[in-house]
């Protein structure tokens, strides 16, 4: 195994890089589950930096496109990314993956993992001939981003804008504090990038089928010590549920929004909170790790647990029943749920 820490030398790293996919025909950069935008464009990016006359590289998501400003930021932007197979994935010479590490793949077989770029907390050993794994950066684009400053690349519009909005998105729109590189890789790419394409991704934000999940929301919604809780039942694609609590946590006094649904056979938790001295990572590690895949940052997190992993025979169909089961996995963690779940009894 190789960690990369982030105070090697970056021509350092893209030598190693090169030398790994030396001799490779096909390079295939793939993205864990549904593609959101940090994702996106740093795949649009290790594209860039690795792509040659002797080889290609593909840009494949194993998840399926849910929010509307992603389909808008790959249809505008013209990201070559697509549906990935695991027999596609067997084909490749040279597996990479950026914004996700080998452990998060949990419905998707890897035949093999040469590259990791990364920013999440690194969960396990990594085995792979590259990895580099930057947790004090906020976003996976600021460190591709570094990478072709020192490669001396020459960005497009579309790739600079993609960066852009991939840090922008998630940062909180630049709301909270950023490492030093993180903001030397806004300024540099805020020069390039067309903020016109970046706003009218923003504009995309919300379609009209997702109003009705709004609705579902508001109506189911709980809200007591700060936390704001709605179960949304059955959706279509987790991003659902993430756009519903990007919403809740700007609401006034909420500290804690979580948002919970069913995708097929898979209850899927959405944490954010107001980044004071929290940390939505380790509860969602904490509280449901055990059991299904969680992790995340401190201030965004994100849990999945199989119908089969859930405790005592409780049915995904049981709308009440899961309501009670997230909060109170959540109050045995921090007593901040207690209230909430008080509610319900």
């Amino acid at each position: 195994m190789t960690v990369i820490v982030a105070n090697d030398n970056t021509r350092n790293k893209l030598e190693r890089l090169r030398e790994i996919c030396d001799g490779a025909k096909l390079i295939s950069v793939i993205i864990y589950a549904n593609p959101d935008p940090d994702a996106l464009a740093s795949a649009f990016a290790l594209k860039k930096i690795l792509e040659t006359k002797k080889n290609t590289v593909n840009i494949g998501y194993t998840g399926a496109v849910g929010r509307p400003e992603n389909a808008s930021m790959i249809r505008r932007l013209k990201i070559p990314a697509f549906p990935l197979s695991e027999e596609q994935a067997r084909q490749a010479d040279i597996i990479a993956l950026v914004d996700s590490q080998p452990q998060f793949f949990t419905d998707f077989i890897l035949p093999r993992c040469d590259i990791v770029i990364d920013h999440h907390p690194l969960r396990d050993v990594i085995s792979a001939g590259f990895a580099d794994v930057r947790s004090n950066y906020l976003s996976t684009s600021s460190i591709l981003t570094e990478y072709l400053r020192t490669a001396g690349k020459r960005l497009t519009k579309d790739l600079a804008s993609a960066l852009f909005y991939g840090i922008k998105t998630d940062t909180r729109r630049f709301l909270v504090e950023m490492s030093h590189s993180d903001m030397e890789a806004v300024r540099w790419l805020r020069r390039k990038a067309d903020l016109d394409i970046v706003q009218q991704i923003e504009f995309s934000q919300f379609s009209r089928e997702g109003l009705d999940y709004f609705s579902i929301a508001l109506v189911r919604r709980h809200f007591f010590n700060g936390v704001m809780f709605s179960h949304l039942g059955p959706v279509p694609f987790f991003d659902v549920c993430v756009q519903v609590a990007d919403f809740f946590i700007r609401v006034e006094n909420v500290a804690w929004a979580l948002v919970s649904g069913v995708v097929g056979n898979t209850l899927v938790v959405i944490f954010r909170n107001d980044g004071v001295k929290k940390d939505a990572g380790y509860l969602a590690r904490s509280a449901f790790g055990h059991i299904g895949s969680a992790g995340g940052h401190e201030s965004m997190g994100r849990a999945q647990i199989k119908q089969d992993d859930l405790p005592g025979g409780l049915l995904l169909s049981d709308n009440r029943g899961v309501e009670e089961f997230v909060i109170g996995s959540l109050a045995k963690i921090d007593p901040a749920f207690l209230r909430v779940l008080k509610a319900f009894h």
